[in-house]
């Protein structure tokens, strides 16, 4: 799948995607615990789309790095697609980085 064609509820999701930023990290605490959150603008030859990238994700994750997101979700957050690998799914840093 392309970027461009991601739309918000889309499941099962795979892309192979160029990270060009990592914006701040955000913590958060809630009644399922706590965590780290920032957002990856990421790119295909189609286009940009944004990557939620949590807690440990956002360790292995450097600007300039191809990242594969294997059966990950996306959702509208702030009226913006979002993409995350989520609970089921797996983002891998591809070795070519």
């Amino acid at each position: 799948m392309k970027a461009s064609e991601v739309k918000p509820g889309m499941r099962n999701l795979n892309l192979n995607l160029k990270v060009i930023n990592i914006g701040d990290i955000n913590s958060f605490k809630n009644e399922k615990g706590e965590g780290r959150v920032a957002t990856a603008i990421c790119e295909d030859d189609s286009g940009k789309v944004k990557v939620s990238l949590w807690n440990e994700e956002i360790d292995k994750v450097d600007k300039g790095d191809r990242i594969r997101i294997e059966s990950g979700y996306s959702r509208l957050f702030k009226d913006e697609v979002h993409i995350s690998a989520g609970k089921y799914g797996e983002l891998k840093v591809l070795k070519d980085s």
